[in-house]
């Protein structure tokens, strides 16, 4: 063997890439493993984890051998006995060092399989949820934003470093990283067993290289063994960056509020604080009440998640964690008053919606005039919040009337079509041809066949396609100009069709042309779609919940 290859081989032997290298890493980087059992060949790592008192830290970091073991960490008693007296004590550990578990190892003896658990007080400490779809724990920020804390897997614990150390300064404790690590080699050692120990203010450790034979497996000729461990220390209380010792101060935005003579824009703070009011507050200042306008587009990220999001009439909300008077009820821009940005969004929500802050395009809409200050409820005039409104009603006056659903409800994997239904935010194609994806789906797909069937004479059993047989039922209950919104139906389907469901080409542009689609008019036909759309709801209520109906039935 070469002198060079013998090197390399002795290099590895005595763990050089773990002793230079990985540990030096140990809490310096992003993710802190917290847990790993792995087996090679010729290789067997261990890494396990436990939270040192600041007291003990000391004692601990001078001696190589683990507090805490795998499997350790589970309430316990120990009995002890002096003279004739037996005492039971209770450890909610199992320790009796005030150690205490970072990570359990919950082990059923094969009944059941295994699995690692973070300690209960970290994930409820960070408020933490767990996605057990992936086994992730994740935490959301005031914004409703996510981040993953940790990744559990049955082999490997990892944990961000971040919301370790804050959690050890809060506990006043350290985490020891503990190692140990056994590798084989075919390298024949011709000296004693070789010892190297190391020993600083947070890492301790030994290497021991041997070629006991009754230590070895078939095909080597040595090993070694690396133990120890490291301590994470916590950050500084003061620094931890939580409550009570977050030293964040709140931050507002400046907003565009108007312009000046030279058409530069004019901008202020929304810190609510600093504006005036109709009681004499800073009357020097912009009004809490000045409308500051935005382009429409800022909608798009909120209607693109209606999982955490929910873009309503005249409001936004972030599920439970924020929510904002807003004025949606004009088809150029949305609106917002200055002093509203600032109470009620996030300073980075307010950031995101910085990036759309235009000059003053005009003024509310009549509809947030009358809401905001006169106290008036009025139903929204923008025709997605129309629609969406009628049809809520009609759905609900319907069911109620007859007895059955004439459009049923979307599965929950669709429940996000009717949550972003909405007037297209630009003249994307992909926006339009979403909309009318979700628009079909809720009035076309979702008729209720069955239903229009039973209230149909036998004759008509051999009708196929849900509009035919609405078509039919209208029909049946001598509903007027049937043929205009049936049409309407058919050509909103065949749109569907030819944009969506599949390859556009001279169908669709067929169909465009009958619609007067062109490149810069998308979202101000899908207009004119929700108005045909919100006429065919009105007429069928008309028809069949006013008092006078002539329609069907529920009997």
């Amino acid at each position: 063997m070469t002198t060079e290859r013998h090197d390399s081989k002795m290099e590895r032997l005595l763990q050089s890439d773990w002793r230079k290298q990985t540990i030096p890493k140990i809490g310096k980087e992003t993710w802190v493993t917290v847990y790993l059992s792995e087996k090679n060949k010729d290789e067997d790592i261990s890494i396990f984890s436990a939270l040192i008192p600041n007291k003990s830290v000391e004692i601990a970091s001078n001696r190589t051998s683990w507090e805490f073991y795998i499997g350790d960490g589970h309430p316990n008693c120990v009995v002890s006995h002096h003279q004739d007296d037996e005492q039971v004590t209770y450890l909610r550990f199992g320790n009796t060092e005030g150690v205490e578990p970072f990570i359990i190892k919950r082990n059923f003896n094969g009944i059941r399989k295994s699995y690692n658990e973070i300690t209960e007080e970290f994930r409820h400490y960070h408020r933490l949820y767990h996605d057990f779809d992936t086994n992730q724990l994740l935490k959301y920020d005031d914004r409703g934003d996510e981040t993953i804390v940790a990744k559990i897997e049955s082999d490997r614990v990892q944990v961000r470093l971040q919301e370790i150390r804050q959690f050890l300064a809060i506990k006043e404790m350290h985490l020891a990283i503990y190692f140990d690590l056994i590798r084989y080699s075919d390298l024949a050692l011709d000296k004693p067993p070789i010892d190297l120990d190391y020993t600083d203010d947070l890492t301790c450790y030994v290497c021991r290289a041997d070629s006991a034979q009754f230590l070895l497996g078939d095909g080597y000729n040595s090993f070694s063994r690396l133990l120890g461990k490291k301590l994470i220390a916590p950050l500084p209380i003061e620094k931890c960056g939580l409550w009570p010792f977050d030293e964040e101060k709140e931050e507002y935005v400046d907003f565009i509020i108007d312009a000046d003579e030279n058409g530069d824009s004019i901008t202020y703070s929304s810190e609510p604080d600093k504006l005036a009011n109709y009681f004499g507050a800073n009357p020097d200042a912009p009004n809490y009440l000045k409308p500051v306008f935005f382009q429409r587009e800022v909608l798009t990220k909120y209607y693109a998640h209606p999982e955490r999001f929910s873009v309503e009439d005249g409001f936004l909300r972030c599920q439970g964690l924020w929510g904002i008077q807003i004025d949606n009820n004009n088809s150029d821009y949305v609106a917002v008053f200055l002093g509203d940005l600032g109470r009620d969004l996030p300073y980075k929500e307010q950031l995101y919606w910085r990036s759309y802050n235009i000059l003053p395009e005009g003024k509310i809409s009549e509809v947030n005039f009358k809401r905001s200050f006169l106290a008036e409820a009025t139903d929204p005039n923008q025709i997605d919040l129309v629609f969406k409104l009628r049809f809520s009603h009609f759905s609900e006056r319907w069911t109620e009337k007859m007895g059955w659903s004439l459009f049923l409800r979307l599965a929950d994997s669709d429940q996000h079509l009717y949550e972003a239904l909405r007037t297209p935010l630009t003249n994307s194609q992909a926006e339009f041809d979403s909309q009318v994806l979700a628009l079909t789906k809720l009035m076309i797909d979702s008729l209720n066949e069955r239903e229009l069937m039973k209230a149909l004479p036998e004759a008509n059993s051999e009708i196929k396609g849900s509009i035919s047989k609405f078509e039919r039922f209208l029909q049946v209950c001598n509903f007027p100009n049937v043929q205009q919104h049936i049409q309407f139906l058919r050509k909103v389907q065949g749109l569907r069709s030819a944009s969506v469901a599949h390859r556009k080409g001279s169908q669709y542009e067929k169909i465009a042309l009958s619609f007067g689609i062109k490149e810069g008019n998308r979202a101000a036909i899908f207009e004119k779609i929700l108005v045909d759309a919100t006429s065919l709801i009105s007429d069928i209520e008309k028809h069949f919940l006013q008092e006078s109906s002539s329609g069907i039935d529920a009997t």
